[in-house]
């Protein structure tokens, strides 16, 4: 087994079709076939259901397309970390709501401040969480799981949202009946945000109206411009659309839990360049939410 191997068959994954990870990898069709048929043959496991319609992979080959994005982020940060001999370099996991608020200021901040280079990953929590596991981060600002050197944390007020014509002609504000009548965009359920929101609406016990789903912060966001229907997120992801108007902040009779972004992993390897990077953090943050106070509150803890 090797990574070439490894690297075929992950993309092979993400594409769902040979041609496709072909031209990805400058590679032909009957290579890319040749290194999956020989990981099969290395592992001893058929990875591909080539009986099914499509693209399917067997039980072994999601386990191992699991294991194969662990292999490739291991060899991305050791090489990022072995080719740059002047900066030493750390990677930082962000997820989506920090990379977009106080995320650039940390950036400008290191580049100002330090001989640091600074490599970022952002990412839905699981997906931070398994570069984490992998050991390809340095440091991640997630919204779940135990924290880690956590001196402070951001809290985004979370709303309602949609575009106004979705909810004209209806009594404001909302309760969580009447919220639940509405077409609405949903986070996957492996977001920190849909049980809450689940629960807050009784989503789970019958939905009458349609249900949407987005896989980012961008792609809800988006959906909610183009009117598919209303969503509960963290209101700064839409500040300038609130206020231009082009987006309504729903009032509802039951306010949302807060979303509270922590730093939930820190390489103690690295401790005095984690500790830089997790100071000019602090500062990047309380800087960024004491201008946005409205829709988020910076917390010491």
């Amino acid at each position: 087994m090797n990574f070439k191997q490894l690297e075929a068959f992950y993309w092979v994954t993400q594409f769902g079709n040979h041609r496709q990870t072909a031209d990805y990898l400058g590679l032909t069709q009957p290579a890319v076939s040749a290194r999956i048929q020989s990981l099969e043959k290395d592992l001893g496991k058929v990875l591909i259901d080539r009986d099914a319609p499509g693209f399917v992979l067997t039980d072994e080959g999601i386990e191992v397309a699991e294991f194969a994005v662990q292999f490739l982020n291991l060899r991305d940060a050791m090489a990022g970390k072995l080719q740059d001999n002047h900066r030493r370099r750390l990677s930082i996991g962000l997820a989506g709501m920090a990379a977009l608020t106080w995320g650039p200021l940390l950036r400008d901040l290191v580049a100002d401040s330090c001989d640091l280079m600074l490599d970022v990953h952002v990412g839905s929590d699981l997906q931070i969480r398994r570069f984490v596991e992998a050991g390809s981060l340095d440091l991640a600002f997630t919204a779940t799981g135990d924290r880690v050197n956590a001196s402070f944390a951001v809290r985004y007020h979370v709303g309602w949202v949609a575009r106004p014509d979705v909810v004209e002609g209806r009594a404001l504000p909302m309760s969580p009946e009447e919220l639940r009548n509405l077409p609405l965009v949903l986070y996957p359920k492996t977001s920190p945000i849909f049980m809450p929101v689940a629960e807050s609406i009784e989503d789970l016990q019958g939905r009458p109206a349609p249900r949407h789903y987005g896989n980012s912060l961008a792609t809800i966001c988006e959906m909610l411009r183009l009117g598919y229907g209303a969503s509960a997120l963290a209101l700064t992801a839409l500040e300038k659309d609130i206020e231009a108007g082009l987006l309504l902040e729903i009032p509802a009779t039951e306010p949302l839990p807060y979303l509270e972004v922590a730093c939930t992993h820190a390489n103690r390897a690295r401790q005095k360049h984690v500790s830089k990077i997790l100071k000019l953090a602090q500062e990047a943050a309380k800087t960024w939410a004491s201008d946005h106070e409205r829709f988020a509150t910076y917390v010491d803890l």
